[in-house]
């Protein structure tokens, strides 16, 4: 065993929680007392993602683009798609290529999907790609309760890392289609070893756990936007919630005393929120400077960054307070707290208080807003979600009982200071950082609302999938507000495949046009009519999901196709240079279902083009939890429209299926 291996297994042995191997076996306990889970085998090797047929793919594709194009341009497209999937033609060329290099690959879209879904893209992080999620908030009394707050769950995730580390987290099963099937696990392997780096060509992902490097024994603690430097471990020892809470408690001090001082050092982070080809460029300046260098990479190397938020005196938008009852009035905090998640405010509150490359930020304010930030490309929401949840259950666990404490440690060195060397190319790039990501902030429209009709136990009732009825509704909503349909992004898991990540359900449909059309004011059509119509639109969303989980998704498979030809030297076939298929990869609705069980805990992001709009949704069995983002500097869009919008055709639905519920 070489020293590397011999040392990670002493500091393995280290993190080892006995309360946590208890909350892990009691978790394995219920999987191996579940019917549906015991019948599948999670020793054996996830099977490989398919390879869609070529007409398959075609043919959903055209069904996407009918609702959305002029007659002209659907005739137009639909004879490129003719020519490309002809008996010898290009297509047929390029899938036989993409089926010999599957065989070759664990999975044959992963490294192009990451690519173009993140690597390639020059957008800033936060707001366009980084989520925000807030957790339920604490009661702090004073200083010291967000200091042990933040010793506890820096402790508990260090617990959490052994198991992750040796592999050994209990398997994520499906709930539904084939219940209990094996889901891939590799994203929660990534989650604290994982970072992204600016390119100026584009980014790249680096992993701890490949290098050749000692693993790394620290955490990141910025505070009043200065960055320090946390030791967990210590001489092969586990820090204690004590001693942790004893160095925050430094690294607090410190940070308030440097405040707008010359040993300062602050604001640095400010860069990670440019352009990513604009920080790449500054980070290689940045790099010029040893000091610099050891900075960077102890950030880089980090398990976790915590960021130590001073509080926010949040000032909510007059024209989002609808209504003034305790409910209206609990989706606005949830909104100011969630901005803070996703981007601090402004650069006089927390916006500088950021790295927003590393892939976990968790994020803890003196008032008890607390939350996280993480990088998009490594991970899926639902993974980051879970992790959490089981995270803060076991910490409630962890704290009911007493526990042995940690062997104590001598005199604890003092938090280390990271200290940039900045020149005034370096300065006047932070400032110009500041100022362009205040406007962004400013520019983000964010709307919160607690939709308390019905929940998802509703759809149900009319044996109908809560998911695929929430999507034809944002089609309804969009329908209402902009008279059109457009290309629609919903995310569907691929994890029952190996290194699977996500596939795009395209909600945007000849079925759901054909019923919005019939509950239009000047309709003819009978309620029966509309009701049957509606029940169609949904079961074709359905089909739809059902398809993509299952791994015969139709984007992920244009894209590989598209990159064989690129990679092999062939001439770009015309279905990719046609303007039908740049408009069906411009997701001017952009969605997704992501599921809490914590109460006041959720995820949002923002919208991924400038007149589009970001839709998450938490459906709950009594209210769904809608966060609807947009910008205001374009002016075909509100937030507050569309959800105000949404509303109206959520209770329009109910009363059209209550019509039917006993028949």
């Amino acid at each position: 065993m070489n020293n590397k291996a011999t040392r990670r297994s002493l500091i393995l042995e280290a993190n080892k929680s006995h309360c946590l191997v208890k909350y892990i076996e009691n978790l394995l306990k219920k999987q191996r007392e579940d019917p549906d889970y015991v019948k599948w085998d999670v020793t054996k090797p996830l099977p490989k993602l398919p390879i869609p047929s070529l007409k398959q793919t075609l043919e959903k594709y055209l069904g996407c683009l009918m609702p959305i194009l002029s007659d002209e341009a659907y005739q137009s497209t639909e004879k490129i798609v003719k020519e490309f999937i002809r008996d010898g033609g290009v297509g047929q060329k390029l899938q036989n290529l993409l089926i010999k290099e599957s065989e070759t690959k664990e999975n044959w879209v992963y490294d192009w999907w990451l690519e173009d879904m993140y690597l390639k893209n020059k957008l800033p992080l936060p707001i366009n790609s980084n989520p925000g999620m807030i957790f339920p908030k604490e009661k702090f009394n004073d200083e010291d309760d967000q200091l042990k707050f933040a010793a506890r769950l820096i402790s508990g995730i260090m617990d959490y890392k052994f198991f992750i580390d040796q592999k050994k987290l209990p398997v994520d099963r499906c709930s539904w289609r084939e219940k209990g099937q094996p889901l891939c696990m590799e994203q929660y392997y990534r989650l604290f070893s994982s970072y992204r780096v600016p390119g100026i060509d584009q980014d790249k992902q680096v992993n701890s756990n490949n290098s050749l490097l000692v693993e790394p024994e620290h955490v990141i603690v910025i505070s009043r936007n200065q960055m320090f430097v946390l030791d967990v471990i210590v001489n092969f020892t586990r820090l204690s919630e004590d001693q942790l809470y004893h160095q925050l408690k430094r690294i607090k001090r410190q940070s308030e005393e440097d405040e707008n001082t010359s040993n300062g050092f602050a604001d640095v982070g400010f860069l990670t929120s440019l352009p990513r080809n604009e920080w790449a460029k500054a980070r290689l300046e940045l790099l010029r400077d040893s000091t610099n260098r050891d900075c960077i990479d102890m950030i880089e190397r980090c398990i976790f960054i915590v960021c130590l938020d001073k509080k926010v005196n949040h000032n909510s938008n007059k024209e989002n307070m609808i209504l003034e009852n305790e409910s209206e009035m609990s989706s606005i905090q949830m909104r100011d707290y969630v901005l803070q998640m996703l981007h601090g405010c402004s650069s006089e509150d927390n916006s500088g208080n950021r790295w927003f490359d590393k892939t976990m930020q968790f994020v803890i304010s003196e008032d008890g807003v607390c939350g996280l930030n993480y990088e998009h490309s490594i991970a899926e929401g639902i993974v980051v979600i879970q992790l959490s949840e089981h995270l803060f259950r076991y910490i409630e666990e962890k704290r009911k009982q007493k526990l042995y404490r940690m062997p104590s440690i001598c005199e604890l060195p003092v938090p280390r200071k990271l200290r940039w060397i900045v020149s005034e190319p370096i300065s006047a790039q932070i400032r110009e950082a500041k100022s362009s990501f205040d406007r962004r902030i400013d520019d983000l429209d964010l709307f919160v609302v607690k939709f308390e009709k019905f929940g998802r136990d509703f759809p149900k009732m009319i044996k109908a999938s809560p998911d695929s009825f929430i999507q034809v509704m944002l089609q309804f909503a969009y329908y209402r507000v902009h008279n059109c349909l457009v290309s629609t992004y919903e995310s569907a898991s691929t994890r029952r495949f190996r290194h699977g990540r996500v596939d795009n359900i395209r909600a945007n449909s000849c079925e759901a046009l054909a019923w919005i059309k019939s509950m239009q004011p000047n309709s003819t059509f009978t309620t029966k009519e509309k009701y049957d119509l509606f029940r169609i639109a949904v079961q074709h969303q359905t089909d739809l999901m059902v398809d993509n989980i299952l791994g015969n998704g139709m984007d992920c498979h244009l894209l590989a196709l598209r990159q064989v030809a690129i990679e092999n030297n062939f001439e770009i076939p015309t279905l990719f240079i046609d303007k039908s298929f740049e408009l069906s990869n411009r997701f001017s609705l952009s969605t997704s279902q992501i599921p809490t069980t914590m109460d006041g805990s959720f995820m949002c992001y923002g919208p991924v083009v400038h007149d589009g709009y970001g839709c998450a949704y938490n459906p709950k069995a009594n209210y769904i939890l809608f966060a609807i983002s947009s910008f205001k500097s374009c002016s075909m869009t509100s937030s507050k429209l569309f959800a105000e919008t949404l509303e109206k055709c959520l209770l329009e639905i109910y009363d059209l299926c209550t019509k039917f519920l006993n028949q």
